[in-house]
């Protein structure tokens, strides 16, 4: 037998034993279910009257509604949407929220609101390894919707749909996001 023929059956061999596992190894038809996209559970159904603003991304506020105006403040519990949850961002966020909104209820108000806020993503910074992926989003971020409603009647009051990234932390975005939605209670609310 000389080296070319010997080649030639190697070859073949090879070619044999690769169209084996590609019939019989993974390539052979499967019903698989198809994977959908991740999406988060969110409180704001109606995005049609909301439109973008100057110190948060999207925001609705129904004419004559001014947070002065409020009795009382109840918070129902934050909803972590996220795919990957991050307790001490959320939780940090919660704090922040319900300081700066709950500045805002008087004796003298009218109207009994509910807020209701969901963390639709957060992302802490990755780890190194992470980081050499090309595609990684390596910014630390955080977006959130805001529903403020009227517990008598549950008409809306308010909508408000931010989000932060930060380059160096996670604990910057949220801060970021807190003191924007600040700004916007002063200045719109």
């Amino acid at each position: 037998m000389n080296a070319n023929t010997k080649n030639l059956s190697i070859l073949i061999t090879i070619l044999a034993l690769l169209c084996f596992l590609a019939i019989f190894g993974g390539c052979s038809r499967k019903s698989s279910i198809p994977e959908t996209a991740f999406i988060p559970e969110r409180i704001i159904q109606n995005f049609s009257d909301m439109r973008e603003d100057e110190f948060v991304a999207w925001a609705w506020v129904r004419r004559g509604f001014v947070l002065g105006n409020c009795r009382s403040i109840t918070f129902e519990p934050i909803v972590d949407a996220s795919q990957k949850p991050n307790t001490a961002a959320v939780r940090r966020f919660d704090q922040g929220l319900h300081t700066i909104l709950n500045g805002y209820a008087n004796d003298n108000g009218q109207l009994d609101v509910k807020i209701q806020t969901a963390v639709l993503d957060v992302q802490s910074k990755p780890g190194r390894i992470k980081k050499m992926f090309l595609g990684f989003d390596s910014n630390p971020y955080i977006e959130i919707e805001i529903l403020i409603t009227d517990q008598a009647t549950e008409l809306p009051l308010a909508k408000i749909i931010h989000f932060s990234r930060d380059k160096k932390s996670l604990k910057n975005a949220v801060s970021a996001i807190l003191n924007d939605i600040k700004r916007f209670c002063i200045q719109s609310l």
